[in-house]
């Protein structure tokens, strides 16, 4: 490898570490680098700009959402080129017809290549001269096949005549024929890549799916912050480009919030008797302090956050904010020490309610669904308990003397000489202090116990940083209770300063203002002793609330306008939540899921277009993938002969199947070809029409050596990588399913090694996190408990397949069957839809919630025998994704895509099942495979 490819790797590790760390923003160097290979290799199999296009874009995408998988980052090149290979294949196949046509275009105008010079500058691989070359370099029985076909411009007739082959073999000839030319031309990029590149970048498409998409969340505190706009703008807050922007996203997000807050807390300060006093002059600094701080500490809060993110990755990034938070907590339950008031109560069980919940999220006892679950709780606890919290703004006892509410009461009294408190006697005193908010905080000292004091200032932040400040220092303002009944006052720098900024304030200095603190605290603690608490709280300059507020603030029309808003944000962060859980199409919609609303006069319309198209999609091209994926075929008798009989040609030129040959050649044609066998079980072909005799088949396969060749079983080999270690799983898919049904209706299914196939099908039911037969460990198989799940592939599918397989094979006995059940229909959100147990898991589970995740779990709680458990089964409905769903072109005609005449077979089928069960709730459930007739 050279200096340059090692450099690649390296910075391909690099990023695809970060990437997977929660910076999903350093995606974006992967694009960039590998963007047009990725372009080239889409390009060289599709032969169309476009297309390529497309399927880059989608290519990035599927990689990023497999990221995981990839346990080496320095084979991400070689791995995302595999991933657009299939893609490309996939939209080949769905759009293989028009291909065709420009292919053929292509290589029939040759004799205007001259003129297409500047169009070669642009496009240097794209050339008439590179078609020739590597039209030569192909074998001569391609070469031939191709000549005569497309530059010749024979009939498929004619063409086979002329080589002395049937048409069908021709088919087949001219599809590997340009298969290879497809390969040898991605070999020609490698030299012209440079030259080779979309039209377009697909880097912003990626970015903003990738950007969206992405599961890494922070779980965040604090009141009256909308969660919509925080969540926005905490995923654009990874990217380097939003970076700078986030304290401005922040303030629009929270702009209703900070507005409101606002309009109160004007309300909250006409409340004060003396409007031109130092307490509203005060509260208005405090409230000023708010609207700016409040933000700012949010976005220094979400950069920090997503630093973290990226440096850590999620699970650590849970732990350390966590542990932060706890620790926050700590502090806050040592200052109850002193401080028992109910608001600071009140607070402290919501700081231990996040904390709990940090934890549990951490320890991955909490799904991320309920991440804000903690931070509502507590958000409804201030419902009750904001009244108490404290509003006089003159808890400072410096700023009671600067403003004459403590007055000097001669020489201060002592305990007689030898007399000494002990530590309890000072406690009880603080906590005096503490319950009316003139003290926050303490620390035992040799000479007593040392006492901090509210601040002057009193503003946003400086009580946010409070918290992490030691709890008695020369910088702040604090009482010394000797254990002799003595008082020493200090005035810290800070509070002096705030004194001398406030009008109608005693121009004292701090000395002064020390001796006559000292003084009344004191006298305050003398009274205190004696049991006078009225008389202490006016040593101290306490007044009532009349004095202070017009209204008693718990009964001020600021204080319901308080909790309104409170319960709005309640009410939202509740909202948020019940969206991931609502059992209804709001959850479907989400995903554009909508249940099928077909006729049959439309499925039979749509059917009877067969060969055309609509806005560039017709069924004859999907009909590939179609057979690949889909799960339940339409009856025959919804097509007429003519679509029929094209249908069944299709299949056969896919399948490279030619009815008309030699038979001895079909026995091992069909026992190969996986889409044949689909459409054979699947009701739309029969042993007839392929000219074949099951007895003789079964015979063949038993016996296949005159016929030189070999029937071999096996199952569907699936590739991954998992913490730098690659696996491979083998599972069945539909197309293996589609073959074991054609081995048991041709009684071949002795062909298959019964025990070994059922042994390892049963260890792929996930009992544990243990990894097994061929499977990495799973983190995460809580959520799939009881299911067959292979990571990345859609799990309620390959259930059903499994159970499908088992119970062919005879190995039902062997699984938890009970495990399979209860997690199927714990993963049942009503009427049929299925979801993950976290959207988050939507990506990795494969669960979309659309018809073939309906069919999977039917068809296996069917097979499982518990159909019964499932009470709305007759409100069960089909849902197709509005990706899949037709749509009218721009004459107003509408094809269906096979996903809505599948879905719209299985509503009909079921309904079906339903009527016969309820005429006989004795037998046994029909199948959505097994075709109803008219």
């Amino acid at each position: 490898m050279t200096d340059s490819a090692n450099s690649t790797a390296q910075q391909d590790e690099s990023a695809v570490a970060a990437v997977l760390g929660g910076d999903a923003e350093r995606y974006r160097e992967l694009v960039e680098r590998h963007e047009r290979r990725v372009f080239a290799v889409a390009w060289s199999r599709l032969g169309d700009a476009a297309l390529a296009e497309e399927a880059t874009q989608e290519a990035f995408i599927r990689a990023y959402r497999r990221l995981w998988l990839l346990g080496d980052g320095a084979k991400f090149s070689g791995w995302v080129n595999t991933i657009a290979r299939r893609v490309a294949i996939n939209f080949g196949l769905r759009h293989r017809r028009e291909l065709n046509k420009r292919e053929r275009w292509a290589l029939d105008h040759s004799d205007s290549f001259a003129g297409e010079a500047a169009a070669a500058e642009a496009d240097p691989v794209h050339t008439p001269e590179t078609l020739r070359q590597t039209l030569a370099e192909l074998p001569a029985s391609h070469r031939e096949c191709l000549v005569l076909f497309y530059l010749e411009g024979k009939s498929g007739a004619e063409a086979a005549a002329a080589l002395g082959i049937s048409e069908a073999a021709l088919r087949v000839r001219l599809y590997r024929a340009r298969a290879a030319m497809r390969e040898r031309l991605e070999e020609k990029l490698e030299s012209s890549l440079a030259g080779l590149r979309p039209a377009k970048t697909v880097i912003p498409a990626v970015m903003a799916v990738v950007l969206a998409s992405s599961s890494a969340k922070a779980a965040t505190g604090g009141t009256l912050a909308v969660g919509a706009g925080a969540k926005m703008v905490s995923v654009l807050g990874k990217t380097f480009l939003f970076s700078w922007f986030v304290p401005l996203l922040l303030v629009v997000a929270n702009l209703p919030s900070l507005i409101a807050v606002s309009f109160i807390v004007r309300k909250e300060r006409q409340n004060f008797r003396d409007a031109d006093g130092f307490r509203p002059e005060l509260h208005r600094r405090y409230f000023k302090s708010f609207l700016w701080g409040f933000p700012l500490l949010l976005a220094v809060f979400a950069i920090l956050n997503q630093t973290a993110l990226a440096a850590w990755g999620i699970k650590t990034h849970q732990i350390v904010l966590a542990g932060l938070v706890s620790v926050v907590t700590l502090i806050s339950a040592r200052s109850l020490i002193i401080c028992r008031s109910p608001y600071q109560v009140s607070m402290f069980l919501c700081g231990l309610i996040i904390t709990v919940g940090l934890c549990a999220l951490a320890a991955g006892w909490m799904p991320l669904s309920l991440a804000q679950l903690p931070l509502l709780i507590a958000t409804i606890g201030q419902l009750f308990f904001y009244k108490d919290r404290p509003m006089r703004m003159d808890y400072n006892l410096f700023l009671r003397a600067a403003h004459s509410l403590l007055n000097s009461s001669g020489a201060a009294a002592v305990l007689p000489p030898g007399s000494r408190l002990n530590r309890r006697e000072l406690l009880a005193f603080a906590r005096f202090l503490g319950a009316r908010y003139l003290a926050s905080n303490f620390r035992w000292e040799t000479g007593g116990l040392a006492l901090r004091l509210p601040p002057v200032g009193n503003k946003f932040l400086t009580n946010m940083a409070m918290i992490f400040l030691p709890p008695v220092s020369r910088n702040c303002s604090y009482i010394l209770l000797g254990w002799a009944g003595t008082v020493q006052a200090h005035c810290g720098k800070a509070d002096a300063r705030n004194l001398t900024g406030l009008k109608n304030a005693s121009r004292a200095g701090p000395p002064a203002l020390e001796n006559l603190v000292a003084e009344n605290t004191v006298q305050a603690w003398r009274e205190f002793r004696c049991g006078n608490l009225p008389a202490a709280e006016r040593a101290l300059g306490g007044s009532s609330e009349s004095e202070v507020f017009v209204l008693p603030p718990a009964r001020a029309k600021s204080m319901r306008w308080w909790r309104i808003l409170i319960g709005v944000s309640a009410a939202l962060m509740l909202a948020g939540m019940l969206l991931r859980f609502l059992p209804s199409a709001w959850v479907a919609s989400l995903d554009g899921l909508k249940p099928v609303s077909v006729t049959e006069a439309q499925v039979r319309a749509s059917l009877a277009r067969f060969g055309q198209s609509s806005d560039g999609y017709s069924l004859s091209n999907g009909l590939t993938q179609f057979l690949c994926y889909g799960l339940v075929l339409p009856p025959t008798n919804l097509f007429s002969t003519d679509v029929l009989s094209a249908t069944r040609h299709e299949v056969f030129n896919a399948a490279g199947f030619d009815p008309h040959g030699e038979w001895e050649s079909k026995y091992g044609d069909i026992g190969n070809a996986w889409l044949l066998g689909k459409a054979l079980t699947g009701g739309w072909l029969n042993f007839d029409e392929l000219g074949v005799v099951p007895d003789q088949m079964a015979q063949a396969w038993h016996n296949p050596k005159p016929y030189g060749w070999k029937f071999h079983f096996e199952l569907s080999h699936r590739q991954g990588s998992n913490a730098g270690t690659n696996y491979t799983v083998e599972q069945v898919d539909s197309l293996i399913l589609a073959q074991l049904r054609l081995l048991r209706d041709v009684k071949c299914l002795d062909l298959v090694n019964r025990e070994k196939v059922i042994r390892h099908l049963g260890a792929l039911q996930v009992l544990s996190g243990e990894a097994s037969a061929g499977r990495p460990p799973l983190s995460n198989w809580r959520d799939v408990r009881g299911l067959f799940y292979t990571p990345g592939w859609p799990v309620m599918q390959d259930t059903y397949f499994d159970l499908a397989a088992l119970e062919m094979l005879g190995g039902l006995d062997r699984i938890d069957r009970e495990s399979c059940i209860k997690r199927i229909l714990k993963l049942h959100r009503g009427k049929g839809l299925f979801v993950p147990p976290d959207t988050d898991e939507q990506w990795r589970l494969q669960i979309n919630g659309d018809a073939r995740d309906t069919i999977a779990a039917f068809e296996s709680l069917r097979i499982l025998g518990a159909l019964d458990r499932v009470k709305d089964l007759d409100k069960w409905q089909f849902r197709v994704a509005s990706y899949r769903a037709s749509k009218p072109d721009a004459n107003g005609v509408r094809i269906l895509t096979w996903d809505e005449i599948e879905a719209w077979v299985c509503q009909r089928r079921l309904a079906e099942i339903i009527r016969e069960r309820k005429m006989n709730p004795n037998l046994p459930a029909g199948s959505l495979m097994q075709p109803v007739e008219n």
